[in-house]
């Protein structure tokens, strides 16, 4: 027995042939079909994983709703979500409080909405998330505040006066202080001399 491809299995012990012939076809059907038992168990975790992410799903939509912007950058928003998470205990919660009433389609929010709000487009628009001292950098040149001045201004990425300048008082600060201190002795020597 001859297969299209000329090739002749081996005959068996009794000598008849075998009828066992392994085309590429059926080669290729079954090297799939075994190559995807793996997989099967990831197709559960897969789900798992879904349900996992509906937070940060909902933290998304919620923050494209809120910035009017569609094309928000998924990366940026992980790290947003992932801190965000660490500092705002009922994250989760007050994201699903936020929803239904964007689900409802109110047209007024509580103040308890609009301080969820507040605090969503606070970490998108500036890039930082807590209060400080406990505040953490999320992004700088990333964040939204730039897009409104884009068109002319552009993000320094570079110290604009000496290493370290930012560490010592302001100059407008120390001239007050001294203008205050100046003041202070004039009418304390006015008070002393009358």
């Amino acid at each position: 027995m001859t297969t299209s491809t000329g090739y002749m299995p081996p005959a068996s012990s009794d000598g008849s042939a075998s009828r066992f012939v392994l085309s590429r076809r059926s080669l290729l059907k079954h090297s799939l079909g075994v190559g995807a038992i793996p997989l099967m168990p990831g197709l559960a975790l897969a789900q798992q994983g879904n349900e996992a992410d509906a937070p940060f799903e909902r933290f998304m939509r919620l923050s494209r709703q809120l910035t009017t912007r569609a094309g928000l950058d998924e990366e940026q928003g992980k790290r947003l979500f992932e801190v965000l998470s660490r500092h705002w205990v009922t994250l989760d919660d007050d994201l699903a409080y936020l929803d239904e009433a964007f689900q409802a389609d109110t047209v007024s929010l509580t103040t308890a909405h609009r301080s969820v709000a507040n605090r969503l487009l606070s970490a998108w628009y500036t890039g930082v998330v807590g209060q400080v001292p406990k505040a953490e950098l999320v992004t700088y040149q990333r964040s939204l505040m730039f897009d409104a001045v884009s068109d002319v201004l552009v993000i320094r990425s570079y110290c604009p006066n000496r290493p370290g300048y930012w560490a010592e008082e302001p100059p407008s600060a120390a001239l007050s202080a001294s203008a205050t201190t100046a003041s202070t002795t004039i009418s304390t020597t006015t008070k002393q001399g009358a």
